[in-house]
């Protein structure tokens, strides 16, 4: 099975000055045998790139936004895996929808919470948290 997380994180939250603040999306794509195993291979992955990249230097918490399980990739039609809609300023509220079709556009409403994200008004869980 081919697996593709989507994640939110956060770092360097407890800074001041706002440039000195950092938050994003990122998404890996394994194959795997099973979702625990793929889980694990994702840990992985983002454990590396903390260690030979700034992308999650300082203190760093990861969100795992939602997990797709793929049999195959397609071959005949390309498929939309994430759109995201933003009204106004960054700071607003988004639409997102995971692999929307004409059957199901699958949208939910994230934000922000503090420095949390949320999706529909629950708070997500930290996957990885790393300190300075």
């Amino acid at each position: 099975m081919y697996y593709i997380g989507n994640f939110r994180y956060v770092s360097d939250q407890q800074n001041l000055d706002e440039p000195d603040r950092r938050h994003g999306d990122f998404s890996l794509i394994v194959e795997s045998s099973s979702l625990p195993k793929a889980v694990d291979k994702f840990r992985q992955r983002i454990e590396s790139f903390r260690r030979s990249t700034d992308f999650f230097k300082g203190h760093c918490a990861i969100f795992i936004s939602n997990i797709l399980e793929f049999e195959q990739i397609p071959r005949d039609q390309a498929v939309m895996l994430n759109f995201r809609s933003f009204a106004g300023d960054p700071m607003m509220p988004h639409i997102e929808c995971t692999v929307p079709s004409e059957q199901s556009n699958a949208c939910s409403i994230h934000h922000w919470h503090g420095n949390r994200p949320a999706t529909e008004g629950e708070p997500e869980e930290i996957f990885i948290v790393f300190n300075q």
